[in-house]
């Protein structure tokens, strides 16, 4: 039994979130993994305490958050144009996510000139002036990775490579000394990157958790269930056709769940599973998603394309062994004919089962833009149908069916909550 109170750590979780926004637009993976490596390089050197050095990773690897709010999915040059509106979205995002008030604090004076932050009060007081250096050590390493772009070593015109490159970057970041960028943080970035592998490494390897030797701050279940519902609040939020389905399906999975048997950690596990089933639909096109007739056979080759991203994204988060199997196994089918895996009875267990009925038991009863929700009868027309032609697992058909009002109320409470926040967002 995983120990709830230790379920999983930060780390895991923060680059599991990051991950899934590299879906939405791969061009911006490799910014953000620059500017977190460089972020956190400037915080060691100015000798912060550990926990402002996380924190400056953390800040820049999410400081572009806010893009996925967007309409659809944006270049690098796209979200810098806007960016002081996303930087204002990304805040907003964090705000109330409960350890993240301080990401949301520098996030949003990220994109602050260091002559603004002075002006408008952020760099002075104790925890003001912390979060206002840190804010332009992101805002320094956002920068400095524009400028190096998403060159090779060893690819592109001489004069287009890194290391014959920065000289000048170096020089213009240092005549921004005490005006766009913080005097303390440009010496830091000075010192570190004199150093010829710092470059090569945010051409070629940004790869910061190489150099991330910090404490790993444990997150416990309860923790990670919420953390989770926030992360499928992205997910959803991309369009109204999926508003409020992932808070349906966790809270269907996790009624269901329990009406197995299972104890109440595990239904947790299955909850979480369903916060994040569909967090690979952040890679499928929103024209494809929000498409109202039917998809062509190489838009339904993309949708299917969902649950391995799904996969991808929760790959080595630590504790989410049985969660990603969960979540990434909603679309296989008792029969062998489900995607992407094509698993058989054999291959998938009561969890992959729950979430299998569930997903489809709130997409056929949830309010959608362009119909109503099933009522009752209907849904029990179309989920014994499954069962019967081999899709789903028969019993938890049944049993769902048997506590119809029960489940269906917990589906239906947070749904209403998921769709109330969306339409809030819009505002």
């Amino acid at each position: 039994m995983a120990d709830a109170k230790n379920f999983t750590n930060m780390r895991s979780l923060m680059l599991g979130l990051a991950r899934a926004m590299n879906l939405v637009s791969p061009e911006v993976e490799r910014h953000h993994e620059q500017a977190a490596y460089l972020s956190l390089f400037v915080a060691r050197q100015m000798g912060l305490p550990e926990d402002q050095v996380v924190l400056a990773l953390y800040s820049a690897l999410l400081h572009d958050i806010g893009s996925i709010m967007t309409e659809a999915p944006q270049t690098v040059a796209e979200i810098e144009s806007n960016i002081h509106e996303v930087a204002r979205e990304g805040s907003r995002m964090l705000r109330d996510l409960p350890g993240f008030a301080d990401i949301s604090s520098v996030i949003a004076y990220s994109e602050c000139s260091w002559t603004d932050t002075v002006a408008c009060g952020i760099a002075e007081g104790q925890t003001c002036e912390r979060l206002g250096r840190i804010a332009s050590i992101v805002h320094l390493s956002d920068v400095v990775s524009l400028m190096v772009g998403s060159s090779r070593p060893d690819e592109g015109p001489d004069s287009l490579r890194v290391l014959n490159r920065a000289k000048d970057i170096r020089k213009a970041v240092e005549a921004c000394r005490g005006t766009e960028f913080c005097p303390e943080v440009v010496d830091a970035f000075l010192e570190v990157s004199a150093a010829e592998y710092v470059w090569m490494d945010l051409a070629h390897n940004p790869g910061f958790l190489t150099y991330f030797t910090g404490d790993i701050a444990p997150v416990s279940l309860q923790d990670a269930l919420r953390l989770t519902g926030f992360m499928s609040r992205i997910i959803d939020s991309r369009s109204p056709f999926t508003a409020m389905h992932s808070a349906g399906v966790a809270a269907s999975a996790h009624q269901l769940a329990l009406l197995c048997g299972l104890d109440e950690e595990c239904a947790m596990q299955v909850a979480i599973a369903g916060n994040l089933h569909d967090v690979g639909k952040l890679a499928v096109p929103r024209e494809i998603l929000e498409k109202p007739g039917k998809l062509t056979e190489a838009e339904f080759n993309i949708v299917k394309e969902h649950p391995y991203y799904t996969s991808l994204v929760l790959l080595n988060i630590d504790g989410f062994e049985d969660i990603r199997h969960w979540a990434c196994n909603h679309h296989e089918k008792l029969n062998g004919h489900g995607y992407p895996f094509r698993y058989g009875p054999d291959d998938l267990d009561q969890g992959d089962r729950i979430m299998a009925v569930a997903d489809v038991f709130s997409a056929i009863t949830e309010v959608r833009p362009y119909r109503d929700g099933m009522d009752r009868e209907q849904a029990a027309r179309v989920l014994n149908d499954d069962a019967k032609a081999g899709a789903i697992c028969p019993d938890t058909v049944a049993l769902l069916m048997e506590n119809y009002d029960r489940v269906d109320a917990a589906r239906d409470q947070a749904s209403r909550a998921a769709g109330k926040r969306y339409f809030e967002s819009l505002a």
